[in-house]
């Protein structure tokens, strides 16, 4: 069980730049002293983003790979970008039935205009761009969700943006033949349907299956606080008002499913702290704090919404389907797997549209694709976006 915490800290959070200090959208590079921005057309945003940010497209060795690849200008991001919102408003009017196979390739254009963006050259991702990265297990393909398997790639799109974003990320999910995923596993892991996911699979007197996301109280981010040893702690409270029980309950029932970089407050309200605060003032943040700031990141997820809804992932819960790795990897492995699905194989689409799974798939396919351009644009500007208004 995580150790108690006897450091006090202060009462409000650190201020850095005249904001509060605390988790933020971005899974890499989060920007902490920008303002949150309101938005509910997020590819514009982000259109006008890349205007304002604008960055040229070029070769490292532009005497051969211009022969080999063309015009630089091909690639550029915007490009992407524009593609993946064609696709998106195309999600928007279709039926359930074809909606995945629009809804991935508007996350494969959105991923390429991301990686297109971030890489210095084009030869970083140009031979990727030519696969997806991802693949079917034709051998394992049933009508249940359990029996459907996605695995990855050596190369390919889904490579190259697993790689940007988990810098372990061959070791949580290595490539090949032996290594595929089932979809069941891929949607216990992500927040925005975990609900879905309980109601479905649990049963009256047999089956219950463990809750893997814990709600944060307050409709505030994870913040840090100074403590009396002038060093930084991440401190937040969860909701254990859901769970129906004591905190000192939901202590002992769930401590030794959270990450060993937390400790429980004195207080036993199952307040939250790292344990590696880090010293800093007011008017710079040190690579020390950014790179223990990373790895708390990687605890939580968030469901887009007018709201800032934090949940607390049990990542070192000892349960098969546990599988830490970044939501918007999951989400993409999951929604390509469906459209190959609805595109090779629509009787099975709508048997498994009209199974015992119809909710919890129905809820993927209709909150995946929002959820994911929501953070994917967080890791593109580092900002908070939210929507003013969940449509």
């Amino acid at each position: 069980m995580p150790k108690r915490n006897s450091i006090n800290v202060d009462d409000v959070p650190y201020q850095y730049k005249n904001r509060r200090l605390q988790i933020r959208k971005s899974y890499t590079s989060p920007d902490f002293s920008s303002h949150t921005v309101l938005t509910d057309d997020i590819f514009t945003y982000i259109d006008f983003y890349f205007s304002s940010h604008k960055k040229a497209m070029k070769y490292r060795n532009p005497t051969v790979s211009k022969i080999k690849y063309g015009d630089e200008k091909k690639y550029h991001y915007s490009f992407y970008w524009k593609q993946a919102m064609s696709f998106y408003k195309a999600a928007k009017i279709l039926p359930m039935e074809s909606v995945p196979l629009v809804s991935y390739y508007s996350m494969l254009n959105a991923v390429k205009a991301f990686l297109a963006f971030k890489c210095d050259y084009i030869e970083d991702f140009v031979e990727d761009f030519k696969r997806h990265g991802l693949f079917e297990n034709t051998s394992i393909s049933g009508n249940e969700l359990s029996t459907i398997h996605v695995g990855r790639q050596n190369k390919g799109v889904f490579v190259l943006f697993g790689r940007m974003l988990e810098q372990d990320f061959d070791t949580i999910w290595a490539g090949g033949r032996q290594n595929t995923v089932p979809l069941k596993k891929l949607l216990y892991n992500l927040a925005f349907i975990h609900r879905a996911y309980i109601t479905t699979y649990n049963t009256p007197r047999g089956t219950r299956v463990p809750e893997l996301f814990i709600p944060v109280k307050t409709t505030q981010a994870p913040c840090y606080y100074k403590g009396n040893d002038s060093n930084l702690y991440l401190k937040f409270e969860v909701d254990h008002s859901l769970f129906g029980v004591a905190p000192a309950s939901i202590t002992i029932a769930y401590a030794n499913s959270i990450s060993s970089k937390f400790k429980i407050s004195d207080d036993n309200n199952f307040l939250l702290q790292s344990v590696n605060g880090a010293k800093r003032n007011q008017d710079s943040l040190s690579s020390e704090f950014k790179n223990e700031n990373d790895e708390l990141r990687r605890e939580f997820q968030y469901i887009r919404s007018s709201k800032k809804l934090w949940y607390l992932k049990r990542t070192a819960l000892k349960h098969p389907e546990v599988m830490n790795l970044n939501s918007m990897l999951i989400i993409m492995a999951a929604m390509h797997r469906v459209s190959e699905i609805v595109r090779y194989k629509p009787e099975q689409m709508a048997h498994l549209l009209n199974s015992k799974e119809n909710w919890l798939l129905h809820e993927f396919l209709t909150l995946a694709l929002d959820q994911f351009i929501d953070e994917l644009a967080a890791e593109i500007t580092g900002q908070d976006i939210m929507c003013a208004g969940v449509k």
